[in-house]
């Protein structure tokens, strides 16, 4: 209990280090995997073989996910490119860790000058190499924090950062639940782009899955960006001021997965923020939503997941994950 107390008045002092404005690298908070996506984009509480949860919440790390790699890989948004790789090792006696880390590519940019007129075109990337590390001091206890290096490329123009992660999660063997805790993109910029250093897209974030005993169906539940009440758009689609239920609204997300502990799952997800902010007066565009389904063949696990942004903009995200252990396949 006296670990769990320091941990949470470490997440305080994050919280009240933590700055509102514009931010920088908003790359990190995209779904780190098909899994995370189809579940509505912001899930930190799957605790399993999943490795790749362990890039947004390292505090997720268990047995289970010793010896696992995943890729992931989306043909994001404007012709973007995005992609995520995580390994994970189990020390024994409570001690895990995982090395990761995160590309993302916005392709062939027109260059113009500030008449309009086109000069060329040029690049923009962002990279985000991470290592985290998780200790299960008790059954039902894990805690977790993980490093991340950043570097970002415009032009001719390079910024760099470090940023962190630190997270708790209680996990309730018996009946088949999980609560998660975890402050993500905490740190500072060591080189920003034009001398005036940026925030990182800072945010906190408790989520909840358990597996239904009824039916074989694993609910989360997704409380995002804890750290700032009003994170919503100014007026909604129809030009109305957004009021309080909608603010309040927007800091969720739910997904649904069939099958959790199956060859073959289904998965639903909704992200109120995005179906909100994203949907179209007087017509029905399902903004918001998101689906898609795994399987395992032997050692490998193959996940999809299709996310509705807009009616002319979604995205479609695939992930391979192979078990390196020896037992693999058995």
């Amino acid at each position: 209990m006296k670990k769990i107390v320091i941990f949470s008045l470490f997440l305080s002092g994050i919280v009240s280090y933590a700055q509102t404005g514009t931010n920088v690298y908003p790359f990190l908070n995209i779904p780190v995997s098909a899994r995370q996506a189809a579940l509505g984009g912001d899930a930190i509480s799957v605790r399993d073989y999943d490795v790749s949860f362990a890039i947004a919440n390292p505090a997720l790390l268990n047995r289970d996910s010793d010896k696992q790699l995943s890729v992931n890989a989306a043909a994001y948004l404007a012709d973007s490119k995005y992609g995520t790789v995580a390994y994970a090792r189990d020390f024994d006696n409570g001690h895990m860790a995982t090395i990761n880390a995160r590309y993302m590519s916005y392709g062939s940019i027109p260059r113009t000058d500030e008449s309009g007129y086109e000069n060329g075109e040029f690049k923009a990337s962002d990279v985000a190499i991470g290592a985290g590390y998780a200790y299960q001091f008790e059954e039902d206890w894990t805690i977790g924090g993980g490093i991340n290096f950043i570097t970002s490329k415009i032009d001719n123009f390079t910024s760099s950062a470090i940023s962190g992660t630190a997270g708790v999660t209680y996990h309730n063997k018996k009946n088949k639940e999980v609560l998660s805790l975890v402050a993500r993109n905490f740190g500072f910029q060591l080189k920003s782009f034009n001398g005036t250093r940026e925030n990182l897209p800072f945010r906190v974030d408790l989520g909840y899955t358990r597996i239904l005993k009824a039916i074989p169906l694993a609910v989360t539940i997704t409380a995002h960006d804890l750290q700032q009440f009003d994170i919503s758009s100014e007026y909604n689609v129809n030009g109305q001021e957004v009021g309080f239920g909608r603010k309040l609204a927007d800091h969720f997300s739910i997904g649904a997965e069939l099958f959790p502990e199956k060859s073959f799952n289904i998965r639903l997800g909704y992200n109120a923020k995005r179906g909100n902010e994203l949907a179209v007066a007087d017509q029905r565009n399902f903004s918001g939503l998101s689906g898609g389904f795994g399987i395992k063949l032997r050692r490998f696990r193959i996940d999809y997941a299709h996310i509705r942004y807009h009616n002319s903009s979604n995205v479609n995200q695939i992930g391979v994950s192979m078990d390196l252990s020896s037992h693999a396949g058995e």
